[in-house]
């Protein structure tokens, strides 16, 4: 009977001290890179022609040391709340993209995100090198 009453102390304690450690948990190690942040894309505008809507944008004029360029820009679109598909990745540099399903009867989003990749150094091998910027989102 001891033993029983010793194993279910031994289990509590064990559970309160994992709820202690999630409770302290700090994501910010893991949300944050070392080194100066990407900046995102800037004049975010439209032009709908029909069912086209095209984005345009600008990059920008300079990246942190060690940004390997030419940069991509991801996009995310959402219709009427929901996400459509998967993140759009165009390379190269891009500064415009086009639409072909849009209908001005419903509710779009648009975000967009400037990824880059970054020269990594042998003293940093858990450090990912794919960087993104915040996003800037285009609502219609």
């Amino acid at each position: 009977m001891k033993t029983i009453k010793t194993f279910k102390t031994i289990k509590y304690l064990l559970l309160g001290f994992c709820m202690l450690s999630l409770g302290c948990y700090d994501d910010d190690t893991l949300s944050s890179k070392p080194g100066e942040p990407i900046a995102g894309v800037s004049n975010l505008t439209h032009n709908v022609n029909g069912n086209e809507l095209t984005l345009s944008w600008d990059l920008p004029s300079s990246y942190p040391e060690g940004i390997i360029t030419p940069v991509g820009v991801q996009i995310v679109v959402s219709v009427d709340g929901q996400r459509e598909g998967g993140a759009i990745l165009l390379q190269n540099d891009p500064l415009n993209f086009i639409y072909t399903n849009y209908d001005p009867g419903r509710e779009y989003r648009f975000t967009l995100k400037v990824v880059a990749m970054m020269e990594i150094k042998e003293s940093e091998p858990y450090v990912s090198p794919v960087w993104f910027s915040e996003g800037t989102t285009l609502s219609l």
